[in-house]
Parts: C-alpha cells; structure tokens; sequence
C-alpha cells in the first residue's frame, strides 16, 4: 500500500461523495468531464471520468476511507453491500476529498502519478450509530482500461416505480404523506395520535394536524379536486387529507389506524388525469425509475464496454435482463445512448457528442 487518507465525519453535499484531481488547470470538454453529461449524478452508487469520481453518499455523516495501492488489493469485499470497481483517469496523480461546489481535491492522497487507475469502491453500514455508512475507496494503476462492474448492491438498480402522487400534489400533501411514514410502529401501522405526537417533535405545533389547507400552487392538484373524484369530503385540514389517501388507496384504513399497502397504486390507474398531465407523469415515473441505471450504462460505454449483448450487460451490472432493456429504450429516448444492432444479438452503445 501507497497511502491512505481517512475521513471520519465527511458530509456529502447534495448527497454526494467527491473525489477529485488536486488543480491541474484548464481542461477539456470532452464525455469524460464531470459536467458535460445528462446523466445522473452517481448513477446508482458512482461514476468516474478524468479526475473526478462522484458516489450517492446520502445525507451523512459518512466515514470515507481513500488507499493507494501499486496493484489490485485482495478483494476483502465480504460485509460490504456496494462494490463496484470502476476506472478514473488522474491528471495530477493526487486525489482528494471535497464537495460538488468544493473545486478541486486537496493533496489527501498520492497514487503512483498521472495516468489510468481502477477504483474499488465500496460502502456499507458503520458499527458506529452515529455514522450512516463507511466508504473504502481503493485506487490502483492499470495499463488498459476494463469497463466497469458491478459486484455487490443494496438496492435494486430500477425500482419498481413511484406512483406519481407526490410529482402531482404540492408540499402540504406530500408532508402529510412523509409524517405519516416517519410515525409508524414496528409494524408499519399509523394513528393519527402517532402523527401528532411526531408533529410535535418535529416542532410544527400542537394544531398542525388540524390548521387550515394552503391553496394548491402552479401545476398542482387540488386536494378537494382529487376527493370529488374519489367520492369523499373535501379536505379542509392535514387531518382530512387522510381520508383522502385512504380512498386513493395510498394507505390502508384499519380502524382508527392506517398501513402502508403493498403496492402503491399509479396515480393515472386511479384519477381521471388530462392527456397532458398523464404524459407528463409517465415521463416522471419512467425518470424515476431508469435515470440512475441509464448514467451506469453510459459509464460502461465510455470506459471501453461499448460492444454488449443483454446478457452480458446484466451479468456486469447485476441487474435482470428485462431491466436492461427497459434502460436502453429510456436511454434512446432521451438521447443519452444510440445503440446500433438488436437487442436479441450484440449491439454497440454510443454516448451521443455534447451539445
């Protein structure tokens, strides 16, 4: 080992981890530069390009642990519920931490000078409650480049897909929604008493529960709109509201308590919604579930996995075949990827030039 660098109260901004180059002064514009993709931000755990690397880090506070090695290090991986190794290209040969509006990395550590390197990155819980994850980020210079994969995840790389409501309401009904979540049990059941009790923590005073509704904003639903449809009084309080999202079937009544269903209903299956706002939520809901794995495939196009078949792609981004595909198609459509030959066969991915 070269060195390593420890952080043991690092907090993501935005959510997210940074890496990058110490100053190595004007560079280019090219796909492999941190702000020149739509993509998103971290794809589902990290993207890389030419001295930067960036990985969905949360809130915080995290342990992030930076190593330089001369060659690949064992692969310790067991306890880890992320690991991805994934190529980045430094400029300077000294890498740092710092933040997505921090500029460049301080001088934290030396890898073995400029040039190509394999990172292993991986994250998992920390034995300390005070902390969210650990990060171990382990850089090693390689002569050619290997695609990125994907060894080990937390979470499903697409979701099985938001319903669309909090996209249509506004703040006051998807707040409503969020305490109702943060009260339950340890099995999943909400009483309004829950509610107001979590309220009061959270300092929104004693009649929050029971003060009046704001006025729906631009763009969005009216909650006493929605309850005409749905057959029930209109909302006048946060309290009414619940009501409302039990006939919407986003919570299940039982008695005076509520539960979370197992699948939440897709708010175009249930309201009678215009063309153009049904449109606009289904380009919503498919953001939301495809954009992370999206940013992954463009990763694996960039870094020398532009020539793929559906099998093979899954098995590198460990995730089903049938999801990939679904990628792919999004990708397309949104001009993130062209992708040249059929999916039943090989195919090459290619990132569209900027612009």
């Amino acid at each position: 080992m070269r060195g390593i660098y420890e952080d043991g109260d690092y907090w993501p901004e935005f959510g997210t981890l940074t890496v990058r180059d110490t100053w190595v002064g004007d560079v280019g514009d090219g796909p492999f530069e941190q702000h020149t993709s739509r993509v998103q931000p971290c794809g589902t755990i990290v993207r890389t390009g030419y001295g930067w690397l960036e990985a969905a880090a949360g809130d915080g506070p995290v342990v992030v642990r930076l190593e330089s090695h001369d060659g690949a290090p064992p692969e310790e991986t067991a306890g880890w519920e992320d690991v991805v190794e994934i190529p980045y290209r430094s400029r300077s040969g000294v890498v740092g931490l710092t933040w997505v509006t921090g500029g460049p990395g301080e001088e934290h550590l030396r890898l073995a000078g400029p040039g190509l390197y394999r990172v292993r990155v991986c994250a998992g819980p920390s034995a300390d409650e005070g902390m969210e994850a650990v990060w171990r980020l382990c850089f090693w210079p390689v002569a050619e480049v290997e695609p990125p994969r994907w060894s080990a995840r937390a979470l499903p790389a697409v979701p099985a897909g938001d319903g669309g409501w909090r996209y249509l309401f506004g703040y006051h009904v998807t707040d409503l929604l969020a305490a109702v979540w943060a009260a339950r049990d340890a099995d999943g059941v909400t009483t309004v008493e829950a509610v107001r009790r979590w309220s009061e923590r959270q300092h929104r005073g004693a009649g929050w529960l029971d003060g009046p509704l704001p006025g729906p904003g631009h763009r969005e639903l009216d909650p006493a709109d929605v309850a005409a449809q749905l057959g029930v009084p209109a909302p006048t309080s946060p309290r009414d509201l619940l009501a409302v999202f039990a006939a919407a079937g986003l919570l299940v009544a039982d008695g005076d308590a509520y539960r979370w269903p197992e699948v939440e209903p897709r708010a175009q299956d249930v309201l009678d919604l215009s063309p153009e706002r049904r449109a606009e939520l289904v380009l919503w809901q498919e953001s939301d579930r495809f954009r992370s794995l999206a940013a992954d495939l463009v990763s694996v196009a960039l870094w020398g996995g532009a020539r793929q078949t559906v099998a093979a792609l899954a098995a590198r981004t460990l995730v089903a075949e049938d999801d990939v595909r679904d990628t792919l198609d999004w990708a397309v459509r949104q001009g993130l990827l062209t992708v040249e030959g059929p999916l039943s066969g090989e195919f090459t991915m290619t990132v569209p030039a900027a612009g």
